[in-house]
């Protein structure tokens, strides 16, 4: 049968869920299975219950929230310590309560911290993934700052030889502007008998 109801939720809802809420974070069980009973009584779905818990009720309810998870809390170590208890016996019980607190502590900080876990793990994967990324552009600008500076390197050659090309053809110009001025004035010039002008020698 498919729950398809529409109504909005009375008080009595609310509190309802609200308790079925905290009496599974004490016994250790799960929201969603809260969610899921309450959904059950309400002919509600899961999703809604939870939706209504998240975004209204959940607020109302922080004091009892943080008691119930101390309870919770509680309840495992006397389990835990019972457990062990029966184990070793009553001639042990001293030391497997010391031990029993030990593991009830690792037990816990593994239990609650799972999902800090996980969270650290993926940031640390993302981070890691991240840093590597950074090695490899770092990697990829060192090596392309190498190479602008070879070819920067090379431009400055090729603009020395060219400096050197032009200063060159400057001094080659000038140099036979030079000689062509000092050739036509050390020599004279006179007409032959056919009229035509003719170099001739100071010395002659």
């Amino acid at each position: 049968m498919t729950k398809v109801r529409q109504d909005a939720w009375s008080h009595e809802d609310d509190v309802l869920l609200a308790d079925t809420v905290l009496n599974h974070i004490k016994r250790g069980s799960t929201q969603l299975k809260a969610f899921e009973e309450v959904g059950d009584q309400l002919n509600r779905t899961a999703a809604a219950c939870g939706f209504r818990w998240n975004a209204v009720v959940r607020d109302q309810y922080d004091n009892k929230i943080a008691d119930a998870k101390r309870e919770r809390k509680n309840h495992q170590r006397k389990d835990a310590a019972n457990a062990v208890a029966h184990t070793f016996g009553n001639h042990n019980l001293r030391e497997a309560t010391s031990t029993t607190q030990t593991d009830v502590a690792k037990e816990q900080s593994e239990s609650m911290s799972i999902d800090d876990v996980i969270s650290f793990l993926q940031q640390y994967k993302h981070q890691s993934h991240d840093d590597s990324n950074v090695l490899e552009q770092n990697k990829a600008l060192t090596e392309e700052n190498q190479h602008l500076r070879e070819r920067l390197q090379k431009i400055e050659q090729d603009h020395d030889s060219l400096m050197q090309v032009i200063n060159r053809a400057r001094n080659m110009m000038f140099l036979d502007e030079s000689t062509l001025t000092d050739s036509f004035m050390s020599s004279s010039f006179r007409m032959d008998e056919n009229g035509n002008l003719q170099q001739v020698s100071k010395a002659d």
